[in-house]
């Protein structure tokens, strides 16, 4: 039966709305950059993949604003690099000056300081102590930039590894180390660091955001409301239950209990058992 103008047009309609779902669902592609290394926040799995609670956190985000994100990790300063001129979409970052004027922000999701470390009994209150001293940072990091604008006249020794560097103060080739206080106690409590520990008070507090590629500020309100519904719905917080509790302690390793001490109790009991019976047959013989 030949179509009719009207029939034209509802098939039309329909046809549309079946293909509808589809076109609405097709993903926008976003390229999310990191730091291979920067445990627990985001870092790359020996499969490769991509782990941490940044991640947990965009992923969570592209399922609400309909993103599809593909992360990509390289070393931090390049990193920073690619998302200016436009490599990358989104870095997670702290929020500084100095990085406002090169990058766009999301809203913030986290308050992060930093803490300096060095050898037990130590102490440092202000950056102009360090003047002369060997200090590991993280090779275009926050407090690599924060020490060169300070002034601090420190001798910087930088590192690929945040973590690295309170390695470098337990080997002797760095003073110090400045590093997130919420990184450097996950790796002392996993041990083998010496006496390394905190020698000054909190530094750095800072807002810790999404930066975006200048060149893609439509990106920002698309993230902010991502961001506003998983904090609504608590998956926020749970995110940061789930990565970011403090690490428990490693156990010390201790001299290993003897086979036969699960032994003893029950042979004090036979022996008092066997004094009980012997005093018992005395004292019966005597009467």
């Amino acid at each position: 039966m030949p179509l009719t103008p009207a029939r034209h047009r509802l098939a039309g309609l329909l046809l549309a709305l079946v293909c509808l779902p589809a076109l609405a669902a097709d993903p926008l592609p976003l390229r999310v950059g990191g730091d291979p290394n920067y445990r627990p926040f985001h870092y790359q799995a020996e499969d490769g993949s991509p782990q941490g609670f940044d991640v947990a956190v965009m992923q969570a985000i592209a399922r609400e604003r309909g993103l599809a994100p593909r992360f990509e990790f390289g070393e931090w300063g390049r990193m920073l690099d690619r998302l200016e001129h436009g490599g990358v979409d989104v870095v997670p970052m702290f929020v500084s000056e100095d990085r406002a004027m090169r990058f766009r922000f999301s809203r913030p999701f986290l308050r992060r300081h930093h803490v300096l470390y060095g050898r037990r009994g130590q102490q440092v209150g202000s950056p102009d102590q360090l003047a002369g001293r060997r200090v590991a940072v993280q090779f275009g990091g926050m407090a690599w930039e924060w020490l060169i604008n300070e002034q601090a006249d420190a001798v910087l020794r930088p590192m690929n590894d945040e973590a690295a560097a309170l390695s470098a103060v337990a080997a002797g080739s760095a003073d110090f180390a400045l590093l997130p206080s919420d990184i450097a106690e996950r790796a002392l409590a996993a041990g083998g660091l010496g006496d390394v520990q905190a020698v000054g008070p909190p530094w750095l507090e800072r807002n810790y955001a999404f930066g975006v590629n200048p060149a893609r500020p439509e990106l920002v309100p698309e993230i902010d409301a991502g961001l506003q519904a998983i904090e609504a719905s608590g998956e926020l917080a749970r995110l940061q239950q789930q990565w970011l509790q403090p690490a428990p302690a490693k156990a010390g390793k201790g001299r290993p209990l003897p086979v036969w001490l699960p032994v003893v109790p029950v042979a004090l009991v036979l022996l008092g058992a066997m004094v009980f019976l012997a005093r018992r047959h005395a004292a019966a013989g005597r009467d």
